[in-house]
């Protein structure tokens, strides 16, 4: 099955470095408008941008008659001047609004994640303590979600695990997020949680206390089964019970302010993944617990991820 997740994230020199398309463009009045299409028929491989090449080449060629012809003395040269004055605004002004959706393509792809129900994927499931309290506006809302997604991108991309690649779904007040199985599931424990915390601890040490973020985390992993509407299926509903468990919510409240990350890994990804062991991960800093939430009761084992802050001298 595939599915369609969100575009992908451009750097900021990316973004800079791609501005040559309106550069090109505006520098040579138009006559070089034909260049940056034929680049963005190349990295988009659509043949419709060929047409546009076509298209500009013909109206840049117009374009250096008028102006040919405009130097002529008499008054065909100075309509035609005229006109290649107007049109040369004309141009630049069209070419720079088709550049700009090209450029949005090529910068923001869309990527396809193929996923098939019966797949064997990691799961981790996020989700931010408070979000709703009393106080927060729209803009707090809207500031919080785009910090902890772009320091959540940024931990699974540090971790190896391609954020692209991964199905996210947006809960509102958090995120969940399945791994294709071709990334080793311990990944999602190291160096994921640590760089996370102490990301979201640095962040929480310089912004106001409105700002600040906390979250819960949960991790597990099985067969995922898809439907119309996404992903579904027991491992699913157990990582939501693990989330909303009254054990994670209280160890949130419970750790110290400098800890902004509480976690809760299922019984059966400690067994599968972490007691066979693997460079850097640290079982004994997890303990088991039981969880008991709704109509499930079953073991679990939290974690309480220590930030590790690097101060430059």
């Amino acid at each position: 099955m595939a599915v369609e997740t969100g575009p992908a994230r451009a750097s900021t020199a990316q973004r800079v470095v791609s501005l040559w398309y309106f550069v090109v463009v505006i520098a040579s009045l138009g006559v070089l408008a034909p260049l940056p299409f034929v680049h963005a028929a190349i990295r988009l491989r659509r043949a419709l941008v060929l047409l546009y090449v076509v298209i500009y080449s013909s109206a840049s060629c117009g374009l250096i008659y008028l102006l040919a012809v405009g130097e002529t003395e008499g008054d065909v040269g100075a309509v035609m001047a005229v006109s290649w004055f107007f049109g040369t605004i004309l141009l630049i002004a069209v070419s720079c609004v088709h550049l700009a959706l090209l450029r949005k393509q090529i910068l923001y792809p869309q990527r396809t994640v193929w996923v098939e129900s019966g797949m064997h994927c990691g799961l981790f499931s996020i989700d931010i303590a408070g979000f709703g309290q009393v106080g927060r506006s729209s803009d707090v809302f809207v500031q919080v979600r785009r910090m902890l997604f772009g320091l959540l991108a940024d931990a699974f991309e540090t971790s190896g695990i391609a954020w692209n690649a991964c199905l996210k779904r947006d809960t509102g007040d958090g995120m969940i997020v399945v791994v294709p199985p071709h990334f080793p599931k311990f990944r999602l424990l190291l160096p994921l949680l640590s760089q996370l915390a102490a990301e979201l601890a640095k962040y929480n040490v310089v912004t106001e206390p409105a700002l600040r973020i906390r979250v819960r985390v949960a991790i597990h992993a099985g067969e995922v089964t898809l439907d119309e509407y996404g992903v579904t299926g027991r491992p699913k509903v157990l990582l939501a019970r693990l989330l909303d468990s009254r054990v994670l919510r209280d160890a949130l409240t419970e750790a110290p302010d400098g800890s902004p990350v509480v976690v809760l890994v299922s019984d059966r990804f400690h067994e599968d993944v972490q007691d066979q062991g693997g460079p850097g991960l640290d079982t004994m800093s997890y303990r088991q617990v039981l969880v008991h939430e709704k109509e499930t009761e079953v073991l679990a084992w939290l974690h309480v991820p220590t930030p590790v802050i690097r101060v430059l001298p």
